[in-house]
């Protein structure tokens, strides 16, 4: 019960955030520069505004997440920025999963129309789990608009939060490491990115009971159980 009630909580601050802010977070996420600048000037807070932005990137509009991963490697480093745009995501993700499955589809289509109906139908299948999966190892995949449609699926939050957490893992730290300067990620290297997602993908996905098994011992480190 004390989660559920932390959950809506963060949904609801999330949520007015993107309401009385909108046009403010959409200047800053989608400009690197004034994101920079942005998150200088939170000083010590700055981790924390990060994570929020990140996090709400996700569930408001959903808006493109691609320069907030940079800015992430860019301001607090490779490792940090990894760090801080897995939780921003991950945080996002769960807040939106968790708003469309109680609101239900009426939500999504507000959000998307139907435009992405024939994908949550491929989800709803008996691989959907895979689907999300792909969606979420592929650079430039609408990764944000899946945590939504996920929620209108049976599958289970605690399994999704697995998904993210190791698929969602190479795109965020390409990002992070193209942002502080450890890589240089060319269209041609975001490609290639994408071929070696689809392999991991493959090898993963073989060996998936233990990788579930994985993340959900890495569910149980984070939630102190």
């Amino acid at each position: 019960m004390k989660r559920i009630a932390i959950g809506v909580l963060l949904a609801i601050v999330v949520v007015a955030i993107g309401h009385f802010y909108g046009p403010t977070i959409y200047r800053v996420s989608t400009d690197r520069p004034t994101l920079e600048a942005y998150l200088a000037e939170a000083g010590l807070w700055a981790p924390l505004v990060f994570v929020v932005l990140m996090a709400t990137q996700v569930v408001v509009a959903p808006l493109p997440g691609l320069v907030v991963g940079l800015v992430g490697g860019y301001v607090f480093g490779a490792a940090r920025g990894f760090l801080l745009n897995l939780a921003g995501f991950t945080l996002g993700a769960m807040i939106a999963f968790s708003l469309a499955r109680y609101f239900g589809k009426p939500l999504v289509h507000r959000f998307f129309g139907t435009r992405y109906d024939s994908l949550l139908a491929r989800i709803r299948g008996k691989r959907g789990a895979l689907i999300i999966a792909t969606v979420f190892v592929f650079p430039f995949a609408p990764d944000d608009v899946v945590c939504f449609l996920a929620a209108l699926t049976p599958i289970r939050a605690r399994l999704f939060a697995v998904l993210v957490l190791i698929f969602r893992t190479p795109g965020l730290l390409a990002s992070s490491l193209t942002g502080a300067g450890v890589i240089d990620m060319s269209p041609e290297a975001w490609t290639a990115l994408g071929i070696v997602g689809a392999i991991l993908l493959l090898i993963a996905w073989r060996n998936k009971q233990a990788l579930l098994r994985w993340g959900d011992r890495m569910l149980d480190t984070i939630g102190g159980n």
